[in-house]
């Protein structure tokens, strides 16, 4: 009976530790306000190299993925407050499409232990 007990305690561990690692309302929070800033700064219709010098000012390596034509740039770390979770990095696609910006994307990616 205590080694079924332990499994169990085992699974539930594992699944508090999924639990724990989801994404936090902080960086859904910031996802919302890097989607906005981008179209402040950077609003549909900018050109191309325009936009790649703004975001450099953000991410000084931001680039220009040489198969898509869109310009990929890192935003932000935020730190998580969860074991196993290190952080979330926060990372733009901009769209291109006629040498301008038609928009722009955010996606959040967890680094955990």
């Amino acid at each position: 009976m205590p080694v079924k007990n332990f499994k169990f305690q085992l699974f539930l561990i594992s699944l508090l530790t999924l639990v724990s690692c989801s994404k936090e309302t902080s960086v859904e929070e910031r996802v919302v306000f890097w989607k906005s800033e981008l179209y402040r700064i950077i609003p549909a219709g900018t050109p191309k190299e325009e936009a790649l010098d703004k975001l450099k000012e953000i991410d000084s390596e931001a680039f220009i993925n040489l198969l898509s034509g869109n310009i990929s740039s890192k935003l932000e770390n935020l730190e998580g407050n969860e074991v196993p979770c290190k952080d979330w990095v926060l990372m733009a696609t901009t769209e291109i499409q006629d040498n301008a910006v038609i928009k722009h994307s955010i996606s959040s990616t967890e680094r955990c232990l």
